[in-house]
């Protein structure tokens, strides 16, 4: 299972159901043309993912679910760590930032 970072999650005014954007991490430097945050060791210790080695969070393309009824997520499943407040702040910038130079959802719903 690949490491996400879930960088908002919105419950829905007229559903009720907690609509999510998750942010994939990797291992992989981000290539021309696509944008991603390189997470600092502190923050990799915190979030669990130091044994990986250096890694990124991919802001420019994110998969949309719904968590009441994903496929993805295992509720009550392990959280690997957290990702400290100012770190979540410069990637939901950068998200945003993304967000308005082009879509990047990709639906995980169907």
């Amino acid at each position: 299972m690949r490491p996400v970072c879930v960088v908002a999650a919105v419950r829905g005014a007229s559903d009720g159901l907690t609509h999510l954007a998750l942010l994939a991490i990797t291992s992989a430097m981000a290539g021309e043309g696509r944008t991603a945050i390189e997470i600092p060791e502190i923050e990799r210790r915190r979030a669990g993912l130091s044994a990986q080695g250096r890694a990124w969070v991919v802001v420019d393309e994110y998969n949309y679910d719904i968590a009441e009824r994903s496929w993805f997520l295992e509720p009550g499943g392990d959280i690997l760590g957290r990702l400290s407040k100012p770190f979540m702040m410069k990637v939901a910038a950068a998200f945003s930032a993304a967000r308005r130079a082009t879509s990047g959802r990709v639906d995980r719903t169907r």
